[in-house]
C-alpha cells in the first residue's frame, strides 16, 4: 500500500506540472468549441502559452449554449466538427456516443478523483473519462448589504432555517398585499432566473442525487427517498422552495408578478439572489451602485454534508478528431496546475484542481467562490429544456394545488425516465 501511495503521488505531480511541449508548432490546429467567452479563452491562452513557453495551435470557437447542439451534430454529419469541445456537465449525456473517452491507462481513476473536485466524478465512465475538468462555476448568493443592515442584521443566513426570521423582517408588502421589497426569489419558476439550478441545489443538499446509474443506465433518483408515510427529503425540499411564494405563509415574498430575480435584485428590491459565480461581473457592470456581496449557498442544519450546485466545464475530445494522442496531449496540458492558475486570473469562477484551491485566494469574492467549489455537485441531464419543464411543471402542480407534493415528484422522477429511455 505504501509503494501504491508512493505512484500515486508521483504521478499526481507529474500530472499537475504536465506540458505538451511534443506538440509540434507547425502542426494543424486544433479546433475547440466551446461556451465560454472568445476574448475570456483567447487572453488566457496567449497568457498560458507566453508563462510557459508553449507553441501548441489551438483555435478557440464560441458556440451560445442554446445552439452549440444542433451546430455540433451537423459538423459531424457533413465533417467539418472540430476536435475538441469544451462543455458544462448539463450536456454530458447528449454527447456519450460522440466523444472519445480518455483511458485509465492514460490517466489511472485515482489520480483523477485525487486531482479534481468531487463533482469531477460525472465525467467518469465505464469506458474512462468523457472529459477532464477545466473550471467550475458553483451556484453561490448574492446578498444586498444595505437591505440587510437596514433590518438590523449583520450577516446574511448561512442555514435555511434562518431564512423564515429574516424573511419577515426584510419582505414588506402594502396594504393591498403588494410586494414592494423582497426577501429571496424563491417559489415560483418562470420569473427566477437559474430556477431548476436552486431546486437542483437543495435537492442534492439532501442527499438525494436527482439522476443515479444502475446497471450502465441512468434512471431518475428523485423517487428514491419516498414514503407513504413521511415527507420525503426531496418533498420537504420542495416544501420549503414552495412557502415563498405562499400569501399565507410568514415567510411570503415572491410572487409570478414580479419582474425576473436578476433584475429584481439590480433594481435594489430583492435581498438575496441565487446566481452563478460567472455573474458576479455582470452584476457589478449593471449597477455599479449596489452595495452588495457574495456568500456560500446556505445549507440544511444538521445535514451529514454540505452542498451547493455548479456546472463544471471540462474538454471533451470527439471521435472524428485527428491525431486524437496529440489532442490529449494539449488538453492535458490546459488542464495542469499552471494552466488553471492562469484561468483564475480572466475568469469569475473557481478551479477544478484541489490543489489551486487548497492554497487559497487572497481576494474574499473568489474565496467564497473556491469555497462553494468544493462542495459542488451535479448530475446527468437527458435534456436541458426538457428537464427545465419538467421542473417547472413540478412547481406550477405543487402552487396550483393541482396535485400535492409527492405526487408531483414521482410524476417528475417518471417523465426524467422517460427522458432517459
Amino acid at each position: 500500500m505504501g509503494l501504491f501511495g508512493f505512484f500515486v503521488i508521483l504521478g499526481l505531480i507529474a500530472f499537475s506540472t504536465y506540458k505538451s511541449s511534443n506538440v509540434a508548432a507547425n502542426s494543424s490546429p486544433t479546433v475547440i468549441w466551446g461556451t465560454i467567452d472568445k476574448t475570456i479563452f483567447d487572453n488566457y491562452l496567449d497568457a498560458y502559452k507566453q508563462n510557459e513557453s508553449l507553441s501548441f495551435n489551438i483555435n478557440y470557437v464560441y458556440k451560445s449554449l442554446d445552439t452549440i447542439d444542433g451546430q455540433l451534430v451537423e459538423a459531424i454529419a457533413t465533417g467539418k466538427a472540430p476536435d475538441v469541445i469544451l462543455i458544462p456537465q448539463t450536456l454530458e449525456k447528449r454527447y456519450l456516443d460522440k466523444v472519445f473517452f480518455i483511458p485509465v491507462t492514460s490517466l489511472p481513476e485515482r489520480t483523477f478523483t485525487n486531482t479534481f473536485v468531487q463533482e469531477s466524478s460525472l465525467y467518469i465512465q465505464p469506458s474512462g473519462f468523457f472529459a477532464l475538468p477545466f473550471f467550475v462555476d458553483p451556484l453561490v448568493m448574492y446578498w444586498n448589504k444595505d437591505m440587510f443592515l437596514n433590518a438590523g442584521i449583520v450577516l446574511p443566513p448561512s442555514k435555511w432555517s434562518d431564512f423564515q426570521l429574516e424573511a419577515s423582517k426584510i419582505s414588506a408588502t402594502d396594504n393591498s398585499g403588494n410586494i414592494n421589497q423582497s426577501f429571496a426569489s424563491l417559489g415560483t419558476f418562470s420569473n427566477i432566473n437559474n430556477a431548476k439550478d436552486i431546486l437542483s441545489a437543495m435537492i442534492l443538499q439532501t442527499g438525494n442525487s436527482i439522476v443515479s446509474e444502475k446497471d450502465n443506465y441512468f434512471v431518475s433518483a428523485l423517487n428514491d427517498d419516498s414514503s407513504a408515510n413521511v415527507l420525503s427529503p426531496v418533498s420537504a425540499a420542495l416544501q420549503f422552495f414552495t412557502d415563498y411564494s405562499n400569501p399565507n405563509k410568514t415567510v411570503y415574498s415572491w410572487n409570478n408578478s414580479l419582474p425576473l430575480s436578476k433584475q429584481a435584485f439590480l433594481s435594489d428590491n430583492l435581498a438575496i439572489y441565487f446566481g452563478f459565480a460567472s455573474e458576479y461581473q455582470d452584476i457589478k457592470d449593471k449597477n455599479p451602485n449596489l452595495n452588495f456581496d457574495v456568500a456560500v449557498l446556505p445549507q440544511i442544519l444538521g445535514a451529514k454534508s454540505n452542498a451547493t450546485f455548479a456546472n463544471i466545464y471540462g474538454f471533451a475530445i470527439l471521435k472524428t478528431a485527428q491525431n486524437i494522442s496529440d489532442k490529449l496531449n494539449i488538453i492535458l496540458s490546459l488542464v495542469s496546475s499552471n494552466s488553471i492558475s492562469t484561468l483564475m486570473q480572466f475568469i469569475n469562477a473557481a478551479p477544478s484542481r484541489n490543489d489551486i484551491i487548497a492554497t487559497g485566494s487572497t481576494d474574499p469574492v473568489k474565496t467564497v467562490f473556491y469555497n462553494s467549489a468544493i462542495i459542488s455537485k451535479g448530475w446527468i441531464d437527458p435534456d436541458i429544456n426538457q428537464t427545465n419543464k419538467i421542473f417547472s411543471d413540478m412547481i406550477s402542480n405543487i402552487t396550483s394545488g393541482k396535485i400535492d407534493i409527492s405526487s408531483s415528484v414521482t410524476k417528475a422522477s417518471t417523465e426524467i425516465d422517460k427522458l432517459f429511455k
